[in-house]
């Protein structure tokens, strides 16, 4: 028998248990000294040949990975100036969240221009001693100056954002902060606040445009955070924040949640407050972060918002109404949640979300689950992709999918940035180094940030963007870092081949263009699909407008789709690598585009030189021109003198008679869409053809359906006025589009100003001559037909009238919105019997 057996039952059990205790020990003890052994090693520098780091790294850089590099260049682009925080910070919650920042092209000059954001300084100090935010604008060099006459707000500032919210081609700005919401319009580079735009007390964090209601105009939904209250009585207590005292005024828990706000955007730039209206206004969620995406392809952006210890909220857009699916989707995350973004980093076919979240809590790769499974669903793979545990011991905030190496797949980055402070005075936060991960073909993303020395010292750090600020065909960051300066890293990492499209809508056949915020398109290369979407969110912040598409190996693009706004697609393509096109919605062609010049255009026009055409091309181009101008001209055959017309701009498309006699032939057969769009080619060619902005004026303004289409014909007229103030066309047609506005104050002083420059002007005097008979004027209204008649010359003879349905059939010729009444006139000075017909037009068209 041996010694064990001799040992009674509960003895037995004794030894095993020690025995197996004492193995995990020697296991604990070996792991223990390898994890030691790996926080041993040196600091790596890039191309260096080192054992250690090699072993390091074996889950964070295998052999295919790229070396980064990204270059600090904050002083040399003229951004180190700007401070972030003035003064010494008081511990309480509006202090610590930003700021942010937005890349835009404020000049429409080709380059982005920046704006930042400043957290402003202590609540305890006066505004006036507060950091100002600033507009910075972009010599086309990557240098940065900052825009004198921009009216620096002083806030303790959060977000900004850029969008086009009044359709005429120049992006405008909103801010949030704390007790501040404030919109600048932005007037061919100039700025004012819109005062009609209220800023009313609130906690308001992140800011985000979408058309949500497709209906060609930009909407906006601003988060609340909490209902933060200043109270000195707050600042001596406490509370616990993961096993941690913390000042109660830093905790969100300590305060109620604030809600949202949705302003939906009636076309001409004015706003209504619809959140609760519409159930989006979350009045439960602390919110920082809102995205609008549209995540299961339907054609309507659909809404995630991004909640601090509350529950995460998508809203699923019905048709312009919204369901709370957040539950049913299983994103319904209930964490710290801060930053967003959205990217098809797999390669599925379907646009996956990542969220950052707070101290150990990790952070959420959200995998849609679209394309497998056919359902609105996602499922968090972070921990399986690489990007969950490693954020355990960081707190994150603004991130961005970006292609940072152009292999075609989209990497990640994130800034990071702790709220608990130090223990030394004065308490300041605890820094953090940021994250960028590489995406290695969709299997596992590989933080390559220890190889960037540029990134290795910590920083509070909060919003993020990207942006080719420098025009050289890849991806820069910009990091926001609080109580503190911000960072400018340009990237100098080797790059694969690579595509940047403009994508520029123009909904409702507006006459200018916008950045197509919301639209989404699909690149098909060498048989593989890339996705992207011009939508944005980050962390307070808005990245460039401006599409990246990292290509690998691949010459180009064979094919580019676009979607724009509901289910209106496009095909574009091939596009040549090494490009920056520009695609404007409507247009049959993509145009490439020389980046960089600092002449301010329309936004459209054309800014690079095309190929000399070749001498087969100049004949063909003559002979199809001369012979559509025969069918215009002298046959009166529209319908055969389209497509010659047509066929000619396929050989010169800068040619402005062509196109604008085409659009002539086109409004006379009823395809006032098509007109439109061929005269805002024009201008888009020639910002300064003056009959271009004209005749699109007019046209929209004779078929006018809606007070918006009125609006926009104003702007085209107001245009062409400006360009040629002596030509008195487009101020009769001012004129006439403030009577079918009801405004006649308006009209009286456009037409007065004809008559005083033009003693020909038929209309001016006869709509005159209305105008005083609706004021019960017989007498100067008789007067004013007189001098109407005698315009005319002695030998004029009335027409005879022209029916309703023969409006189409004029619209080729210079005919204005109201010039039928008075070319049908029967030059009687009797006001009755000539404003009769007017006067009922008007009763039934005014808007």
């Amino acid at each position: 028998m041996t010694p064990l057996a001799r040992l009674s039952r509960r003895q037995r059990h004794t030894f095993w248990t020690a025995g197996i205790i004492m193995l995990l020990a020697v296991a604990s003890g070996t792991v223990l000294a390898f994890v030691h052994h790996l926080r041993q090693t040196t600091e790596y520098t890039p191309g260096e040949a080192n054992g250690d780091i090699t072993e390091s790294l074996a889950h964070g850089r295998p052999r295919d990975a790229p070396t980064p590099k990204f270059t600090d260049v904050t002083a040399e682009a003229g951004l180190a100036g700007f401070i972030t925080f003035a003064g010494a910070r008081t511990s309480q919650l509006p202090e610590d969240m930003g700021p942010g920042a937005a890349w835009g092209d404020y000049d429409n000059d080709g380059d982005d221009d920046l704006f930042l954001v400043s957290a402003g300084g202590p609540l305890t100090t006066e505004s006036d001693r507060w950091a100002p935010s600033s507009l910075f604008e972009n010599d086309g060099s990557g240098r940065f100056s900052r825009v004198a006459d921009f009216p620096e707000p002083r806030l303790m500032g959060l977000a900004a954002a850029w969008a086009d919210v009044d359709g005429n081609g120049w992006i405008d700005l909103v801010v949030t902060g704390y007790n501040a919401l404030l919109l600048y319009r932005n007037d061919r580079g100039r700025f004012t606040r819109d005062a009609r735009f209220t800023s009313q007390p609130g906690f308001w964090s992140g800011a985000g445009w979408g058309d949500f209601d497709n209906d060609g105009d930009l909407d906006l939904y601003v988060c609340g955070y909490v209902q933060y209250r200043a109270a000195n009585a707050d600042r001596a207590k406490a509370s616990m924040q993961e096993g941690t005292a913390v000042p109660y005024t830093l905790n969100p828990s300590s305060y109620a949640p604030q809600r949202n706000l949705l302003f939906r955007n009636d076309g001409t730039g004015r706003f209504t407050e619809v959140a609760r209206q519409l159930g989006v206004d979350n009045p439960e969620g602390r919110s920082l972060s809102a995205l609008w995406h549209d995540l299961d392809d339907d054609g309507w952006l659909d809404l995630y918002v991004a909640n601090d210890i509350s529950d995460n909220v998508l809203y699923h857009n019905v048709k312009g109404r919204f369901e709370d699916i957040s539950h049913p989707a299983w994103v319904a995350d209930y964490r710290g949640a801060m930053g967003l973004t959205a990217g098809d980093w797999n390669r599925d076919g379907d646009d996956d979300l990542f969220i950052t979240h707070w101290l150990a809590q990790e952070n959420a790769l959200y995998d849609s689950l679209l394309k497998d499974t056919g359902r609105f669903t996602f499922a968090d793979s972070a921990d399986m992709s690489g990007l969950g545990q490693i954020a355990l011991p960081m707190v994150g905030w603004g991130t961005e999918f970006v292609d940072f190496d152009a292999d075609g797949w989209l990497d990640l980055v994130v800034a990071n940035g702790s709220t608990l402070e130090t223990d030394r005075e004065p308490k300041l936060l605890v820094p953090q180094n940021p994250f960028l991960f590489w995406n290695r073909r969709g299997e596992f993303f590989y933080d390559l940030a220890p190889l960037v020395p540029s990134l290795m010292t910590p920083h509070v750090a909060r919003g993020l963007a990207v942006s080719d600020f420098d025009n050289d065909g890849d991806m820069d960051v910009l990091l926001m870092r609080n109580g503190d300066r911000v960072q400018l890293l340009r990237n100098d990492t080797r790059q694969g081949n690579w595509v940047e499209v403009v994508l520029r809508a123009r909904p409702n056949n507006r006459v200018t263009t916008r950045p197509a915020l919301g639209a989404q398109a699909v690149a098909h290369v060498k048989g593989v699909v890339l996705r992207r979407a011009l939508t944005r969110a980050s962390y307070l912040s808005q990245s460039s407008a401006v599409l990246h598409i990292g290509l690998g190996d691949a010459p180009g693009i064979d094919k580019f789709d676009v979607r724009w706004r509901g289910t209106a697609t496009q095909s574009f393509g091939p596009l040549a690598a090494g490009q920056r096109w520009e695609i404007v919605e409507g247009d049959s062609v993509a145009k490439p585009l020389t980046v960089g010049s600092k002449q301010p255009t329309q936004p459209g026009s054309p800014t690079a030189s095309a190929t000399p055409p070749t001498r087969e091309h100049v004949i063909a181009f003559w002979d199809s021109f001369r012979a559509g101008m025969q069918a215009l001209k002298v046959e009166q055959n529209c319908d055969k003198a389209v497509p010659l017309l047509q066929k000619s701009l396929n050989y010169d498309p800068s040619h402005e008679d062509a196109r604008y006699y085409l659009g002539n032939c086109l409004a006379a057969q009823g395809q006032i869409d098509a007109a439109l769009a061929q005269y805002e080619q024009l201008t888009r060619n020639n910002p300064q053809s003056h009959r271009g902005f004209a005749r699109w004026g007019t046209l929209r303004a004779m078929t006018a359906r809606s007070p918006a289409h009125l609006v926009e014909a104003e702007r085209a007229l107001e245009n062409a006025y400006r360009i040629n103030p002596e030509e008195t066309g487009a101020l009769l047609s001012l004129g006439e589009v403030a009577l079918l506005r009801g405004q006649s104050a308006v009209a009286r002083q456009r037409l007065t100003a004809i008559s005083q420059t033009n003693p020909r002007a038929t209309g001016a005097f006869f709509l005159l001559g209305y105008l005083q008979w609706k004021e019960g004027h017989a007498t100067g209204a008789g007067e004013m037909l007189a001098r109407a008649r005698q315009t005319l010359g002695p030998d004029w003879k009335p027409r005879g009238s022209t029916a309703e349905g023969d409006v189409t059939r004029k619209m080729q010729t210079e005919s204005t919105a109201l010039s039928r009444f008075w070319e049908d006139w029967n030059g009687s000075a009797v006001p009755l019997g000539s404003y009769s017909a007017l006067d009922a037009h008007l009763k039934k068209v005014v808007h």
